[in-house]
């Protein structure tokens, strides 16, 4: 895709029209460079095309889609400069995105949220519930994070009473392939991450490239109460601000049921 990468796109779109009239569609891979030749050129427009073209053929993100497309995402890029700010659900993201960062790059989170990257790094059974950070660029890895979290909250927070597993662990790398060896900004991403929320996560005394907790210390932390609470309100003061059902946005909910 030499096309690309020095930003002649209509000659690139040629090409690729040329193959898939060949009958050489595009793979993932295939897919994956044309993605990023849009991201290094800095065009989110054509990056929200792109990935609604790949799903609408049935073409399957990866890790590397998620990686390409967070990495051209300047507002994302700038939040993280600042960890101790940003958002902490999927749906305070877009509402922040919203406010302040350019519509496509809105448009390109959506899409990665409707995909599947976050079943394909992780693993969740009655015995373990473990996600794989490993591949996942620092933008993709809060993205993730934030999706893993709504996931925790839907499963474990449901009015069923959600099964607590006997072990949960966020596999995150120790930083050997790092440029400073031992220094990971994904670890300390997920260490903060985990701090505000009074994850009961902590980094492995036998692995330091991965946070664990046991069921059981698990089940008795606050952090499934605090997930589910922290999604009622969303909730309610997003019917507050509509006016909805007659309710003020002046006044707070009396009582929430935890089920956990």
């Amino acid at each position: 895709m030499a096309y690309g990468r020095s930003g002649s796109f209509g000659d690139m779109r040629s090409v690729v029209r040329i193959m898939e009239g060949s009958g050489h569609a595009l793979d993932t891979v295939g897919a994956n460079v044309v993605l990023s030749c849009y991201g290094d050129h800095g065009e989110l427009p054509e990056m929200v095309s792109w990935l609604r073209k790949m799903r609408d053929s049935g073409i399957k993100f990866s890790i590397r889609t998620c990686n390409s497309v967070l990495n051209s995402c300047p507002m994302i890029s700038s939040m993280l400069r600042d960890p101790g700010t940003f958002p902490q659900s999927i749906r305070e993201l877009i509402k922040e995105l919203e406010k302040a960062a350019s519509p496509a790059e809105v448009e390109l989170v959506q899409e990665l949220v409707k995909s599947s990257v976050l079943d394909g790094v992780l693993k969740w059974s009655p015995s373990e519930v473990k996600l794989d950070l490993h591949g996942l660029h620092l933008g993709s890895v809060y993205v993730i994070l934030l999706q893993w979290l709504d996931m925790l909250r839907d499963r474990l927070c449901s009015t069923e009473g959600g099964c607590v597993p006997l072990e949960v662990t966020v596999v995150c790398g120790s930083g050997k392939h790092n440029s400073v060896r031992g220094q990971s900004l994904v670890k300390d991403l997920v260490s903060e991450m985990m701090f505000k929320l009074s994850s009961p996560l902590r980094i492995d005394r036998n692995n330091v490239g991965r946070f664990i907790v046991k069921g059981k210390e698990w089940a008795s932390s606050n952090l499934i109460g605090a997930l589910c609470w922290k999604f009622a309100k969303l909730s309610y003061n997003e019917i507050a601000r509509e006016g909805k059902d007659g309710i003020s946005c002046s006044e707070e909910p009396v009582e929430a049921t935890i089920f956990a």
